[in-house]
This record gives structure tokens, C-alpha cells and sequence, in this order.
């Protein structure tokens, strides 16, 4: 499944498919290759389990199918299961020397809070309402906020809206799981401007879990901040602070 998004190329094109479904034409128009390739390209990510097609007319209509995500987030999951229980082994069997010193730096922040609102709702009022609970002075918008919205699939974003009509995308939505779990990334570089490099952009996970049909424990962490680069640390004691709970909690519970 992996190495079918080896090929650069390939990879674009399960990328434009996560963020709107396509047909070979329209791949096309957007790729640098033809419609063969393109073609050729789609049959080995749909062989993979990657992407799936459904006839729309005369054409056929690409997406990337849940079912494939599924299972390559399985597989870190499980890689990174393994591995730290080798390096725990590991650690546990070097001899200890006074001389040798080990400085671990937390390259994330988690925070939680209980919610005293049903699952659904809870995960309705962080996602579709994420408006009524965010500090509308957290944006890099330069016009004053009109609205946040939250795209409820993999692959769309999160919009800040200003009230001069301008917009900025300054979130890709990684993971949608309703009601139990979203992800999304934190495209702001350490300059509080847009970053166009997904590999210097950081991630937040918030799990939804219910505690009884009236309560929810919701927890979030924003995670691989050091992908911002030098200096990432500022950017982790920001959002350490940032991530207050409390509104949010509020607005679920109004």
C-alpha cells in the first residue's frame, strides 16, 4: 500500500484527490502528464486500496477511499507501538554513567478537559461551531473575523473569514471520525504567517470520548512542533498557553 505512493507523481495525484474528488480529465489539466498516465497512475492506487471510482455520466469520478487511510494510519500506529517498546527495552539495559547526560525536550502540548454534553454534541461544537468557542484575536487574519469555518471531511480546511471578504486556509483537516476523533495541521510558521511546506507544520489530534450519555472527555495534542524548525520551542510555550479548553467547554455546554 506504501509504496504505491512512492512515485512522486502518484502521490500528487491521492493529494488532489484527498482535497476533491476527480476524473482522469481533470487530474490531467492540473498534472504535468497525460491522460494515460494519469489512467495508469489511478489503476495502481486503486489496486493498492488507495482510491476507489464510481461512474458519474460518461466519466468516471476518483476519490480516496476511507477503508486505505484506515489502514496506513493502522500501520504507523502499530510501527510506533513496536518501536518504542524496542527503544524502552533498549534504554532499559544501558548502564548508567554519571557522565552522560540525556536532555528530552517535549515536542508537544496536551491538554484536556470534561465536557458535561453528550459525544455528538461535544464534537459538533469543537468542529461545525468552532466560531462560538474560538479567541476571535487568534488569527493572522489582517481583517477583523467574520467567521471560522470547519470543512467536516479528510482533506478540507479550516477558513477564517474576514469582514472585508478575504480568506485564509491556515488548517488541512487530516482525520474526520465523528464523533469520536479530528485532526487537523497547524500551517503557521514560527512568524505567524501561512506555511506552504506541510513537512514544517505541526498537528493537533482531539479525541472525543464519552464518560456516560451527558459527559465527554475531550483531549487535545498538538503534536511535532519541532517541524516548525530553529526556535520551534516558541511556538510550543504559544499554543501551551493557547490552548485553553474553557470556552470551548462553555459553548458545549450553553
Amino acid at each position: 500500500m506504501l509504496a504505491a505512493l512512492a512515485d512522486p507523481t502518484r502521490r500528487a495525484i491521492f493529494e488532489r484527490l484527498a482535497g476533491s474528488p476527480s476524473s482522469v480529465g481533470e487530474l490531467a489539466r492540473e498534472l504535468p502528464v497525460s491522460r494515460p498516465a494519469v489512467s495508469q497512475h489511478l489503476k495502481v492506487l486503486k489496486s493498492a486500496g488507495l482510491v476507489t471510482d464510481q461512474a458519474a455520466g460518461t466519466r468516471r469520478v476518483y476519490s480516496v477511499d476511507p477503508a486505505g487511510i484506515a489502514s496506513i494510519r493502522d500501520y504507523f500506529e502499530q510501527f510506533w507501538r513496536q518501536s518504542l517498546t524496542r527503544f524502552a527495552a533498549a534504554a532499559a539495559i544501558q548502564p548508567t554513567q554519571e557522565e552522560m547526560t540525556t536532555q528530552v525536550e517535549a515536542t508537544s502540548v496536551t491538554t484536556a478537559i470534561d465536557v458535561e454534553a453528550p459525544v455528538e454534541h461535544a464534537f459538533r461544537v469543537f468542529t461545525d461551531g468552532i466560531g462560538s468557542w474560538w479567541n476571535p484575536s487568534h488569527h493572522i487574519l489582517e481583517a477583523e473575523l467574520a467567521e471560522m469555518v470547519f470543512e467536516p471531511r479528510v482533506g478540507g480546511h479550516i477558513i477564517d473569514r474576514g469582514t472585508d471578504g478575504s480568506e485564509c486556509r491556515w488548517s488541512r483537516v487530516l482525520a474526520y471520525e465523528a464523533p469520536h476523533r479530528v485532526c487537523f495541521s497547524w500551517d503557521i510558521s514560527l512568524r505567524w504567517q501561512l506555511e506552504s511546506d506541510p513537512a514544517k507544520t505541526s498537528e493537533i489530534e482531539v479525541t472525543f470520548t464519552p464518560d456516560g450519555p451527558a459527559r465527554t472527555r475531550v483531549v487535545l495534542t498538538h503534536r511535532h512542533l519541532d517541524r516548525h524548525g530553529d526556535g520551534w520551542e516558541s511556538m510550543r510555550d504559544a499554543v501551551r498557553e493557547g490552548w485553553s479548553l474553557e470556552a470551548f467547554a462553555a459553548a458545549a455546554t450553553a
